[in-house]
């Protein structure tokens, strides 16, 4: 990382009028944060905070790999009529700080922790990733299983896609072309060459007013920086998922596959079905991106969710009022 720091130095020297004129046009298009920007560990971290806290549960959303906050633009809105819900922009991504050191799942775990603490987000949460967010999701869950309701993994990754030792040599000339481009995209950010090749990180395509974040987001250097960061300790993330204790198992989870033929794929969507004795698995005719390609079924799912934990505390406080008033039948 540090030899490639150097060759960015060198390139945005060379090419420093291009650094000027990218600079200028990414102040230019500067648009303001939609959510607020919440300061934890010395970074602020854009959250996106609506919704009801009467149901007393948080629904809390992450994007998947080189996506951010605005990955929920149709989800959250539906959702938060039921509960609270929180989406955010892991490090560097969307309006977000960069970290300064290596960014893994336990530093997102870290970060979520934080947001839900600083913005008095009451427990349970049910969490839910998509892809590469799923990692976090689940070792959030096994980091403080007494605080999570539920689990929706929407198409997620098994971290044996991570892991080294559990590579083909397809898979390994795959991880290793995607980070030679992931690493070009770093080196040349600043100096706007992603810009001319229309190459940004994230969804460069949203739908109406949305479109204008991200003509914003889709080209900061410092995005370019975090999804070659985070791809580059994909297999620490891996690891550190691997290693954690194991999900409670009658904890609810729910497992959303896309319509991937790849039977590696089909395989560690099964693998994932197998994280909790009481896991629900739903098959798509969709692609990766379900929550965009038909957000109305991630919203059905969510509000399921949430309406159970209605009934559980429902259910709760009438065996209550029963054991005060001395009711035995």
């Amino acid at each position: 990382m540090k030899a490639v720091r150097v060759v960015r130095g060198v390139v945005n020297t060379i090419g420093f009028p291009f650094y000027l004129a990218n600079l200028g046009m990414n102040r230019r298009r500067e648009v303001e944060a939609p959510g607020e920007l919440v300061k934890i560990n010395g970074r602020l971290i854009h959250t996106i905070i609506s919704g009801n806290e009467s149901t007393n549960c948080t629904v809390v959303l992450d994007a998947g790999l080189s996506c951010c906050s605005l990955d929920w633009i149709h989800v959250q809105p539906e959702i938060s009529k039921l509960a609270k819900v929180i989406s955010f922009d892991r490090a560097g991504y969307g309006w977000s700080s960069p970290s300064k050191d290596n960014y893994t799942s336990e530093d997102v775990v870290k970060d979520i922790k934080g947001i839900l603490d600083k913005t008095s987000a009451k427990p349970p949460y049910i969490l839910v990733g998509h892809s590469f967010g799923t990692l976090n999701m689940r070792l959030f869950a096994s980091t403080y299983p007494e605080l999570v309701n539920s689990l929706i993994l929407i198409d997620g990754v098994h971290e044996n896609r991570y892991l080294h030792e559990n590579w083909d040599e397809n898979r390994k000339k795959a991880y290793q072309k995607n980070l030679l481009l992931y690493q070009f995209g770093y080196i040349t950010s600043e100096i706007g060459l992603p810009r001319l090749l229309r190459h940004g990180v994230g969804r460069s395509r949203l739908n109406g007013e949305h479109q204008s974040y991200a003509d914003y987001i889709s080209y900061q250097p410092k995005a370019f920086e975090a999804l070659y960061k985070e791809f580059l300790n994909s297999e620490t993330s891996a690891r550190q998922v691997a290693d954690a204790k194991p999900l409670p198992n009658d904890l609810p989870v729910t497992v959303i596959s896309s319509n991937n033929p790849d039977p590696i794929w089909r395989e560690h969507q099964q693998l994932l079905c197998g994280l909790s004795s009481n896991t629900d698995f739903i098959q798509t005719d969709h692609g990766h991106s379900i929550h965009l390609e038909n957000p109305t079924l991630i919203t059905e799912i969510i509000n399921k969710k949430v309406h159970q934990f209605k009934e559980e505390i429902y259910e709760n406080d009438r065996l209550n009022r029963r054991d005060e008033l001395g009711i035995n039948c």
